[in-house]
């Protein structure tokens, strides 16, 4: 729901019970240019806990790939080849 400044300093409690519920953001605007957002606390702490959530990059490096089948027998310059999708239709159509 958008809401202009105006309206939101007129109609804050009604607007803060509507994001409390959890059934709507609310966004407050001004000259139709959002600045805010008010949701309710228990979606802002799961929204701040996905924010603050790290990738562990060695774990989603070793994570396995459709290309390890091709290790070993493919050159490191074929596995390099391409956007990922090309490469698999690549190498599958070169190997299988």
């Amino acid at each position: 729901m958008l809401v202009n400044v105006v309206e939101a300093k007129a109609k804050f409690s009604n607007l803060l019970s509507l994001a409390h519920m959890g059934k709507d953001e609310v966004v407050i605007a001004k000259r139709d240019k959002p600045l805010a957002v008010l949701v309710s606390y228990d979606k802002f702490m799961h929204m701040k806990k996905q924010l603050e959530t790290k990738i562990n990059l060695d774990t989603l490096n070793n994570l396995p790939s459709s290309l390890d089948n091709y290790v070993g027998i493919v050159s490191e310059e074929e596995l390099d080849y391409g956007y990922k999708e090309s490469r698999e239709a690549y190498l599958k159509d070169k190997y299988l």
